[in-house]
């Protein structure tokens, strides 16, 4: 399976979600140093990257990395809470991307709470798909969501919100207690196999979205190079994170 660069470019996050397996307390690196990070993927022929975090649209500069990026041949993908996606940002990165990913759980505003997304998160996510249907721009909306204890029951009514839009494809996370909060919440959140299986059953039968894909910890763990904020190239096995290199100074050659 090729490998996909997945770059947390920041740990920094304005929501605080309670099943979150990201790195913490990773500073920022400055522009010029992503910079130096982004030719080394670029000369090791990555053409694909996946920009997170933490919040990927906090970190300072991250609008011109995107174009950098683009300008230099690569499909950007990037993973969003949403909370800084306003219209006018919309209608600035759109070009440089190949797809946005908005992570939603529910459209229950009060589960959204219990999760940690703040208030209000579906809607700004619906302002979010109502202007980029109204504006028509060619750029793939993908959503991310992850199944947990809190959530388990409003599949339904997230479907039938999600099926009014034009979805590129939905990315179904069972809940991973990987690290950090993850580890820390599994006992309130943790669900079964099978329980997650039926929550995808019932997506898959009845979402008009054509790609639905399925992750679970093992799926993390074989597809993901990571690049951390402070450039640590990492890679999970059976739960454990190992550094294997840093990308200010290693050619991605050597871990692709």
């Amino acid at each position: 399976m090729e490998k996909e660069i997945c770059w947390n470019i920041t740990t920094r996050c304005n929501q605080n979600c309670k099943y979150c397996h990201r790195f913490l307390n990773i500073l920022d690196l400055s522009y010029d140093e992503n910079i130096n990070i982004l030719n080394n993927i670029a000369k090791s022929g990555v053409t694909n990257i996946t920009w997170t975090g933490g919040e990927a649209l906090l970190l300072n500069g991250i609008d011109n990395l995107l174009k950098t990026s683009y300008d230099k041949g690569i499909k950007n993908k990037i993973i969003t809470n949403g909370k800084l996606l306003t219209s006018e940002r919309i209608d600035k990165i759109y070009k440089y991307l190949d797809s946005i990913t908005l992570s939603i759980d529910s459209i229950n505003d009060d589960i959204n709470g219990s999760l940690g997304r703040g208030e209000n998160h579906f809607k700004k996510i619906k302002e979010i798909l109502d202007y980029i249907k109204k504006k028509e721009y060619a750029v793939k909306v993908r959503i991310n969501s992850v199944v947990c204890k809190n959530n388990i029951n409003s599949f339904c009514d997230l479907t039938n919100f999600l099926n009014n839009y034009d979805i590129y494809s939905w990315r179904i996370f069972k809940f991973m207690p990987l690290r950090e909060k993850a580890v820390i919440n599994k006992e309130s959140l943790d669900i079964s196999s099978s329980d997650y299986d039926d929550v995808v059953k019932y997506i898959k039968s009845n979402s008009n979205i054509k790609n639905i894909d399925t992750r679970v910890e093992e799926d993390m763990e074989k597809k993901y190079v990571l690049i951390l904020a402070n450039g640590d190239i990492v890679i999970t096995n059976k739960g454990n994170d190992k550094k294997i290199g840093n990308a200010l100074n290693d050619s991605l050659n050597l871990y692709l």
